[in-house]
């Protein structure tokens, strides 16, 4: 099973006597307690393993291949109301005082903000990642704490892949059926991004990069199209996707979103509530385009937490990166995240051909995070085409997360990109950092703190509020739409929708 969620039950404990209980389908965080370590920190020991983990040394890089576990904690003061983010004490690799406990040898990495730290293999291997007495230093302090104290504790843990530094092509060079491609000047090639820090003429021309029309009417890239006279400048700062970071490796499942969900206040979550009528929402508690979350009062329910959540806007996605600690992704960096360092192939879908399977897809089992799609996927396992499934719940809308990635399964079959991102084309077009508006330009890639406003909305300063959508979805009518390159809807920002969902990302610290 597929999911990348990880939440626990607690009853209020003090700091120096803690125990709890986190669990989730693939990767899963147990046995949860702290004890108190001085005035100001605390340990955090809990128990952590995830299902087909991987570590491959390649192109001169020790960690060139691999997963990991982003793992991050919220507390509640007893008496209060309102969840806080823990900020963790120690940065780098295996600082003082964290312990990488007993079992499959991991590192531990703490990135300088220190809201949250990544889990991964210490050495090449494969397989099951399973590790007893892991121990986080929290800095409770920082919290308003006490040692005292008594608290709730909250461990979320989200699989990350991680994709490498280098660099890449964007567009793919297909001649015909690719709407608003990258091309290199006005030659119909791709484009090589081979550094991070430069700025990139957009348009103009003759210089560099033309985002226009090139085999698409563009009508939905109405705010800025360059096919100008005048060319546009793409920042150094932007992240362009040369940088290495780490991608959710699924899409946000309907289980994480209401686990995020229940740690905001009543005025955040009416704020987050996309079961409602505002921005697009999808205006019902039932089932609608196979979206199961309900919200009324208290704390919001799914009825199938592994499948991938629709009607996410695109402050439905900040809110939930920054509570995360991590960011948005931009449309280079979806490019990255597909096809990695290889030559483009003219069409291409994520899993790296330009090859797909047909739109009927047979679904086996109850949905339940067990089910399967029983389909002939060797072409590439995609769910796309506006048709409705059969077996398991039927009807229009997304699946389960990872659900083409079955124990044998090839590249293609699995729906797989290059590092082994899962779902990068169809089953939810993905929410991106769009280069074809000037606010987006000036994103510069800082990190959520885990912390949103009073009313429930990403507090950093510099993300904007537009987005573009890249990938396509299952209601994608025309199979271009969910080619790689293609880049129809790459500076439409469009409302809550049931086809739109997302995902996060973290630069690699």
């Amino acid at each position: 099973m597929n999911k990348s969620w990880t939440r626990m039950v607690l009853a209020a404990v003090g700091l120096a006597l803690a125990a709890g209980f986190s669990w989730a389908n693939n990767l899963s965080i147990t046995n949860v307690r702290v004890r108190g370590r001085d005035a100001s920190t605390a340990i955090v020991r809990f128990d952590i393993s995830w299902e087909n983990s991987w570590r491959y040394a390649s192109e001169g890089d020790p960690l060139y291949f691999h997963d990991a576990a982003w793992v991050f904690f919220k507390v509640l003061p007893d008496g209060q109301t309102a969840w806080q983010h823990v900020m963790l004490e120690g940065t780098g690799t295996n600082p003082p005082g964290f312990a990488v406990g007993s079992g499959t040898p991991i590192e531990i990495v703490v990135p300088p903000d220190r809201v949250g730290m990544l889990v991964r293999r210490a050495g090449d291997g494969a397989g099951v990642t399973s590790v007893q007495n892991v121990e986080a230093v929290w800095n409770f302090a920082s919290n308003g704490l006490a040692k005292s104290d008594m608290v709730k504790l909250q461990a979320f843990g989200v699989e990350m892949v991680y994709v490498a530094e280098g660099p890449f092509m964007v567009g793919d060079g297909a001649s015909t059926g690719i709407a608003g491609h990258f091309e290199a000047g006005t030659s119909g090639a791709p484009f090589a991004i081979t550094n991070q820090a430069y700025a990139i003429t957009l348009g103009g021309g003759a210089e560099e990069w033309r985002l226009g029309n090139h085999n698409g009417s563009g009508m939905y890239q109405s705010v800025e199209d360059f096919n100008y006279v005048t060319s546009q400048t793409l920042p150094a700062a932007f992240p362009k996707g040369y940088a290495a970071f780490y991608c959710m490796k699924y899409e946000i499942t309907e289980g994480q979103w209401v686990d995020f969900f229940n740690t905001l206040t009543d005025n955040q979550k009416t704020t987050r509530d996309f079961t409602s009528s505002a921005g697009g929402g999808k205006n019902s508690d039932g089932v609608v385009s196979r979206n199961t979350v309900a919200w009324t009062h208290g704390d919001a329910t799914t009825a199938r937490p592994d499948r991938a959540c629709s009607y996410l806007s695109w402050a439905d996605l900040c809110a939930f990166a920054d509570w995360a600690g991590l960011r948005p992704m931009t449309e280079l960096e979806f490019e990255k995240a597909c096809r990695g360092p290889l030559t483009p192939v003219a069409g291409e879908y994520a899993w790296g051909s330009a090859t797909i399977m047909t739109a009927t897809r047979v679904i086996s089992g109850v949905e339940d995070g067990t089910e399967t799609i029983t389909s002939d996927t060797s072409a590439g396992g995609c769910n796309y085409g506006g048709t409705a499934h059969t077996g398991g719940d039927g009807g229009v809308g997304p699946l389960r997360a990872g659900i083409f990635a079955t124990n044998g399964a090839i590249r293609a079959s699995a729906g797989a990109s290059y590092w082994g991102i899962m779902e990068l084309s169809g089953n939810l077009l993905e929410r991106t950092v769009s280069v074809g508006n000037a606010t987006s330009r000036q994103f510069d890639g800082q990190h959520g703190d885990g912390k949103l406003t009073a009313t429930g909305d990403a507090n950093v300063s510099n993300w904007p509020n537009w987005s573009g959508l890249r990938g396509g979805s299952f209601s994608s009518y025309h199979i271009t739409n969910t080619r790689v390159s293609d880049r129809l809807l790459a500076a439409y920002s469009h409302p809550r929708d049931a086809s739109i969902g997302g995902r996060a990302v973290r630069t690699a610290p």
